[in-house]
């Protein structure tokens, strides 16, 4: 019988420490589970990958917003595109760091080899996401057979950290990830992260008990390497690892989100958050 997940949001969020700029266009793959599939028709009209952060609307407002939250770091990342694609992300970089935010981005990697100077203008962490190892298993999950030369590209980065979306297709390699990251002295932190959705729930049930077997099986053997909870989320020493299982709206994180057609949101969950402010935007 297969396991029920009820996903549960978890209102009582603390303090922002962070914002995300959330790039939308066209991307170099195609994830089954990205969030940006939850409202792919109001996404699916913006491309802003070659548009210069001056003239997208509302962008001032967003760094302001960032002032007078305290806000200190900004991430570069993709709703439904890749932060690498960005035309204009060093000049984007260079404006927020001299007006005195830390920067950094996540990314799928396939254009890291061309970026490797504007990863490591990041003071936080640059977000890999490795999925599989295996050619068959990646195109399943994001169309692709290829691979980024991680055994070159990561010793070259800086701040690395990892991302790995467990799924159906990945479960049965999420260890042999693990050991094979290992190897690279700059990873730290690695999240195990459980899909995310508003609005696929029964599309992502079986992924959604996959994930927490996964953790269960992790809770109990490896009881030893807990290392207790950052905003609610467990980690644990897994081969010199710090590996924190992230269940993205049920920790307590808390950030702003711009989105680049101009929408800006104050809500952690990212699709509600679009979902309540774009009308907003489109009024003004």
């Amino acid at each position: 019988m297969e396991r029920i997940v009820t996903i549960t949001k978890r209102r009582d969020r603390a303090e922002y420490s962070f914002a995300n700029i959330n790039l939308l266009g066209k991307c170099n793959a195609k994830c089954y589970f990205c969030l940006g599939e939850d409202i792919h028709d109001l996404l699916t009209v913006h491309n802003n990958i070659k548009t210069h952060f001056n003239e997208w609307k509302n962008f001032d407002k967003f760094v302001e917003s960032c002032r007078k939250n305290n806000i200190k770091k900004i991430y570069l990342t993709g709703q439904n595109t890749d932060s690498l694609m960005y035309k204009y992300a060093r000049e984007l970089f260079t404006y927020l760091i001299s007006e005195s935010f830390t920067v950094g981005l996540r990314t799928n990697g396939y254009l890291a080899h061309k970026n490797i100077d504007l990863m490591n203008m990041c003071e936080n962490s640059v977000g890999l996401s490795i999925h599989s190892m295996d050619p068959e298993t990646n195109y399943k999950i994001m169309k692709r057979r290829d691979f980024p030369d991680w055994d070159t590209l990561i010793p070259q980065i800086n701040n690395p950290r990892v991302a790995i979306v467990i799924n159906r297709y990945n479960i049965n390699e999420f260890f042999d990830i693990l050991k094979y990251l290992s190897k690279f002295k700059n990873i730290k932190y690695v999240q195990a992260r459980r899909i995310s959705t508003d609005t696929r729930y029964e599309m992502f049930k079986p992924d959604l008990a996959i994930y927490e077997d996964l953790y269960d099986k992790v809770n109990k053997e490896w009881a030893d390497s807990y290392l207790g909870d950052f905003y609610h989320a467990q980690q644990y020493n897994m081969y010199g690892l710090q590996v924190n299982f992230w269940r993205t709206v049920q920790t307590s994180v808390n950030s702003i989100n711009y989105f680049t057609d101009g929408t800006l949101s104050d809500n952690y969950f990212v699709i509600e958050g679009y979902k309540e402010n774009y009308t907003k935007m489109v009024l003004q």
